[in-house]
C-alpha cells in the first residue's frame, strides 16, 4: 500500500514551491517585528535619535537574517527549478527545511538581544547549520532521483556553493571564542560575499 501511495504523493513541484514561498514570506516578515522603539514616546529629535540608536543590534540582526533567508530561498528555488517533478521524499525534505526557516526569526531575536553572549551566536549558527543540512537533503535527493542527466552539472554547482557557504559560516562562528561581535561580523562578511559573488571575476 505504501509503495502505491508513494507513487502519487507529493508529485507537484509547483505546490512544494508555493508552500516554500509562503513560509519564507511569513518568516521574512516576522523578522521586522523585532524592530520597535522601547521606552516612553520621544518628545524631540534628540530623544528619538537615542531610541533609534538603541535599535542598532536589532537592525543588524534583521538585515543579516533577511538576506540569509533570501539566499536560502534562492537556493531552494534553484533546486526545485531543476526538477521536472517532485516526490514524497522531496516534499518531506523541503518541509524539514522550512521548519528551520521558521525558527530563524527566533534565533535572530535572541542574537539581537544578546550580541555579546557566545551562546546566542552558537544558537544562530546552529540554525544556519540545520538549514544547510536539510537543504543538502533536498539537493542530494533531487540530484539522485528527480533531475535529468543534462542538469546534473547545475546540481553540482549548488552542492559546491552549499558546502562552501556552510564551511565559511562555521569558520565565522568559531570567532565567537575570541569575540561574539567578531563572529557576527564574520557571518555578515560571508553573507555579503555570497550576495555579490555572481558579479565577481571568478566563479563560486
Amino acid at each position: 500500500m505504501s509503495e502505491v501511495y508513494n507513487r502519487f504523493s507529493g508529485r507537484s513541484v509547483d505546490r512544494v514551491q508555493a508552500l516554500a514561498d509562503g513560509v519564507f514570506a511569513v518568516a521574512m516578515t516576522l523578522l521586522v517585528l523585532d524592530l520597535h522603539l522601547s521606552g516612553q514616546r520621544a518628545t524631540d529629535s534628540h530623544a528619538l535619535w537615542v531610541q533609534l540608536s538603541h535599535l542598532g543590534p536589532n537592525f543588524a540582526a534583521y538585515v543579516l537574517s533577511f538576506t540569509m533567508l533570501g539566499t536560502f530561498w534562492l537556493a531552494l528555488h534553484t533546486v526545485l527549478g531543476l526538477c521536472d517533478e517532485s516526490d514524497r521524499m522531496l516534499a518531506w525534505a523541503v518541509i524539514s527545511y522550512l521548519f528551520f526557516v521558521t525558527t530563524l526569526p527566533f534565533t535572530a531575536s535572541v542574537l539581537a538581544g544578546h550580541v555579546h553572549v557566545p551562546l546566542a551566536v552558537a544558537l544562530y549558527w546552529l540554525n544556519l547549520a540545520a538549514l544547510g543540512a536539510t537543504l543538502a537533503w533536498v539537493v542530494l535527493h533531487a540530484g539522485d532521483h528527480l533531475v535529468e542527466p543534462e542538469r546534473i552539472p547545475a546540481i553540482r554547482v549548488v552542492r559546491r556553493r552549499l558546502v562552501l557557504a556552510q564551511s565559511l559560516y562555521a569558520v565565522a562562528a568559531l570567532l565567537t571564542f575570541a569575540s561574539p561581535v567578531a563572529a557576527i561580523v564574520g557571518l555578515a562578511v560571508v553573507q555579503a560575499f555570497f550576495i555579490v559573488s555572481p558579479r565577481l571575476p571568478f566563479r563560486v
